[in-house]
């Protein structure tokens, strides 16, 4: 007797993966460089004037070119010692004089003084030159000064740095399912004898 054959036929399930993986992104912006260059330098020159003093007063005076003041000054000194001279002369007379009363009879004395008193006065002339020597005008020179400041221009330069930008996507994995279970069952061979 043969018997029926029951055939399973199964189908597994299948499950399918996708996944997303989006590449990292890095961008470096460049750095912010600021640079200002100023051109001129600044100098300043600062002199001071040479000076030079002249003295001439020796020289004036023997010129005679004197101040009135100094001409004052001199003539007084000059009429004092003229007086001084003239007192001195009178007092020696008078002392000669006195002398032919005490000697009684000279007459030498008078004679003497008339001689004296009626001399020409006499005059010396020479080569002279005015001023007597190149001496008697002098020079004191202070030295000028001349002096340099130099204010150097330099450059600035600003550096601002950018950090880089790191932008990292997020990865993803999907699950699916590919292909569902299944289970077929088929019999085959004899008929079953439903009536046992």
């Amino acid at each position: 007797m043969n018997m029926p054959i029951v055939e399973i036929t199964t189908t597994n399930a299948e499950l399918g993966m996708k996944s997303s993986k989006p590449p990292l992104e890095i961008s470096q912006p460049p750095a912010d460089v600021e640079i200002n260059q100023n051109l001129t330098d600044t100098v300043e020159i600062s002199t001071k004037a040479a000076k030079v003093n002249i003295d001439q007063s020796e020289a004036f005076a023997d010129a005679n070119l004197i101040s009135p003041l100094q001409k004052t000054k001199q003539f007084a000194q000059k009429a004092n010692q003229t007086a001084t001279e003239y007192t001195a002369k009178k007092a020696q007379e008078g002392e000669q004089l006195k002398a032919i009363e005490n000697n009684g009879g000279g007459g030498k004395a008078i004679a003497a003084i008339a001689k004296e008193n009626g001399k020409l006065i006499e005059k010396q002339t020479e080569l002279g030159f005015t001023p007597e020597n190149a001496f008697k005008v002098t020079f004191d020179v202070e030295p000028g000064d001349l002096s340099f400041q130099v204010e150097r221009a330099e450059t600035e330069i600003n550096v601002q740095k950018n950090d880089p930008e790191i932008n990292i996507p997020r990865w993803e994995i999907q699950h699916y399912v590919k292909q569902k279970p299944s289970i077929q069952f088929h019999v085959s061979g004899e008929q079953v004898n439903r009536t046992l």
